[in-house]
């Protein structure tokens, strides 16, 4: 006698997507940089690891019916109110005020973004609820400086110059205890109403910034960095990444995370895109833009 197995064998939309979207990051992550190719082995980082975040954003929004949250500004101001959560451990901040760019973003970038006021309604609508700053203390070059905020012990932290950052990435994370030079991160509880510093993607030209990277040439894009406290990387039922995905097309002692692009000029905001560190969409289009046969010009 026969029997017939009516088990579901295959996968799923999502599940399939995921595991596109991993390999596609994996497959960037192990080029090699052998001496005299580092400047192609990150251009085929981005091209690889730009479409894999873009898949795990999106499948993220899926499965979760949110975008991802806790992302980083990309911007240093000063925290209201301060308070140390012990059990995170991390800072919160009622609100950040005198918002400026990160003194160490890469210049390109620098020259894509601009600081802005803005209502976080549409992101709060869209399931982003809380966005991390850099303590403002810690956005300077002076050898050692205490921040506003406690270090992962609670205790008072110091940090020095941010020229001489250890981990670039880290600098939106909680600091660490007593004297280093790492996180000088919190975290603020956005509230519809409260206008807040967001780093705002320049439109360009007849809107044409905005075009390339997938907007609409009117749309208000804000730049959102992915990194480790992300819900992204390990915070969702699914669809997360283990780690923080990083650009090796930087100097050492840059900001080297992926940024999301989001609408907020609709609402609920829209996922739009990612762009690499220096605001490259991809590499093709950064080299065609300049009128290049290939490759990913890192110069700084």
């Amino acid at each position: 006698m026969k029997y017939t197995n009516t088990k579901q064998l295959g996968f799923t939309l999502l599940e399939v997507l995921m595991v596109v979207a991993m390999l596609a990051i994996v497959g960037g992550a192990i080029i090699t940089n052998y001496s005299g190719l580092d400047d192609k082995a990150s251009a085929g980082t981005a091209a690889h690891s730009v479409p894999g975040i873009t898949n795990a954003i999106t499948v993220f929004e899926a499965t979760e019916g949110v975008l991802p949250n806790n992302l980083e500004s990309l911007i240093a101001a000063t925290p209201v109110n301060p308070t140390f959560e012990d059990s995170i451990p991390d800072n919160s901040a009622e609100d950040a005020t005198g918002g400026v760019l990160a003194a160490h973003l890469p210049h390109s970038l620098e020259d894509k973004v601009t600081v802005v006021e803005i209502d976080p309604e549409p992101l709060l609508d869209a399931g982003i609820t809380m966005i991390r700053y850099m303590d403002i203390k810690g956005n300077t070059t002076a050898a050692d400086t205490e921040l506003d905020i406690k270090g992962a012990d609670g205790n008072a932290a110091d940090v020095g110059s941010i020229a001489l950052i250890d981990i670039p990435g880290h600098a939106f994370e909680v600091p660490v205890s007593g004297e280093g030079n790492r996180g000088r991160g919190y975290h603020v509880e956005l509230a519809a109403g409260t206008l807040v510093p967001m780093a705002v993607w320049n439109p360009g030209d007849n809107g044409y910034n905005n075009v390339v990277v997938g907007g609409v040439k009117t749309s208000q894009l804000v730049a959102l960095g992915i990194g480790d406290a992300s819900t992204l990387v390990g915070g969702g039922t699914f669809a997360s990444l283990g780690d923080a995905p990083y650009h090796g097309g930087v100097a050492k002692n840059q900001f080297n995370h992926y940024i999301a692009l989001f609408d907020v000029s609709v609402e609920p905001a829209k996922f739009v895109s990612v762009v690499c560190p220096n605001g490259h969409f991809t590499d093709s289009e950064y080299s065609e833009s300049r009128g290049q046969e290939g490759g990913h010009d890192h110069d700084h």
